[in-house]
């Protein structure tokens, strides 16, 4: 069966091998507009999934208890994007976490779900009283499990409630208006990443439903799912990553390729993307064409550390450790305070007999690292190095 990476956004992101959670890259304007390539759908039996209404959408009774609390006179005195943050920190306080991906009013009726599940809820309770928002991706460090091929990854969105009483002085500049930020596990690893749309943040839903889907084999509906997430935006990366992966598990493995060479030809390819088509050539023996894709790495434009500090940890799995070293750095210069990222550039610079260079990087780690492991690991490998490299 073929593998692959496959993306699973807010908090139970799911990919198939290769990690990570990568942020979604539009299109470039072309001049003649850009349309899919032709694939052959026949092989999935059509299937219902979820409207954007049946995801955000709240019962009546539910609607009446929300409105209860935020019309409460006594609630009157407090902003009103902090009243929704109240009600929804009550709400919390009774919620079980869990992976599955519910709509709101399951949510709030079940009292669980994952990450992506509670924005989903922040939006259809904002949209109850116009409540402007908006959404940010957020990278975390990768947490895999492994699941009849599939791997999960954490990651997850934050929500942005806008002041609708905020008006700036004329003269003010504004760089981003006061709003308060919903992040429901917040993390020292994570790294801010960019704004979703809200386009996107619908189908980061299609997304988690289809990856929930082939985890149980059920590629119909992953496919259905994957073509309703492409219906708000058509050149969603990671959507179109999951559609490929989907194709492959179904033995199409033409058509993913196809999907995968069109996003590289319209350069919006994402890590994931070429992670994904390097495995499909590599079954093949396409070793040559490896070697071409390989370079296509650097164009990327992820704002992702871990998706350069996971093809770094596979190139230095490789005894590649130059091209290892390339990517840690990649990964350093968008977070330089991430002390997995300098914990590889040691592994590389020791492997490359940079030892000064693998000294501090070292040194650096044991600096930022907060888990008494990970620092305990640290200082053992300086003190090895130190012991191999006596000044």
């Amino acid at each position: 069966m073929q593998k692959g990476s496959i993306l699973f956004t807010a908090c139970a992101v799911l990919f198939l091998i290769g990690c990570s959670s990568v942020a979604k890259k539009q299109a470039p304007q072309a001049k003649v507009p850009l349309t899919l390539p032709s694939l052959n759908t026949d092989i999935f039996k059509p299937m219902s999934v979820p409207t954007e209404h049946q995801i955000f959408g709240l019962s009546e009774e539910q609607q009446k208890d929300f409105l209860r609390y935020y019309n409460d006179p006594n609630n009157q005195d407090t902003p009103e994007h902090l009243r929704l943050f109240d009600y929804l920190h009550a709400f919390i306080g009774d919620f079980g976490f869990r992976g599955a991906t519910l709509n709101a009013s399951e949510a709030l009726s079940l009292k669980t779900g994952n990450c992506l599940t509670l924005a989903i809820v922040t939006k259809a309770l904002a949209d109850v009283v116009n409540l402007e928002i908006a959404f940010q991706r957020v990278h975390s460090a990768p947490v895999y499990a492994r699941n009849s091929s599939l791997m999960t990854l954490s990651s997850h969105v934050r929500t942005y409630i806008y002041d609708p009483s905020y008006a700036p002085s004329p003269d003010a500049i504004v760089i981003r208006r006061r709003s308060i930020i919903i992040d429901y596990f917040p993390s020292k690893s994570d790294v801010a990443g960019k704004m979703v749309s809200d386009s996107d943040f619908i189908a980061m839903y299609y997304q988690n439903i289809a990856a929930e889907a082939l985890l149980n084999g059920k590629l119909d509906y992953a496919h259905a799912a994957l073509q309703k997430g492409l219906s708000f935006n058509s050149f969603n990366t990671e959507t179109l990553n999951s559609l490929a992966v989907t194709f492959n598990r179904a033995g199409e493995h033409k058509q993913a390729e196809i999907l995968y060479q069109f996003m590289l030809d319209h350069r919006f390819a994402s890590g994931n993307v070429i992670s994904n088509y390097v495995a499909l050539l590599q079954s093949q023996g396409r070793d040559s064409e490896v070697a071409e894709l390989t370079q296509e790495v650097d164009a990327i434009n992820a704002d992702n550390p871990y998706i350069w500090i996971d093809l770094a940890e596979q190139a230095f799995a490789e005894n590649r450790y130059t091209l290892a070293n390339k990517y840690y750095k990649k990964a350093e210069d968008i977070a330089p305070y991430l002390h997995e990222g300098q914990f590889g550039l040691a592994k590389s610079y020791y492997q490359l007999g940079r030892l000064n260079l693998a000294e501090k990087s070292l040194i650096r780690a044991i600096e930022l690292t907060y888990t008494t492991a990970d620092r305990r690991l640290y200082e053992a490998k300086l003190l090895t190095l130190l012991q191999d490299n006596p000044y």
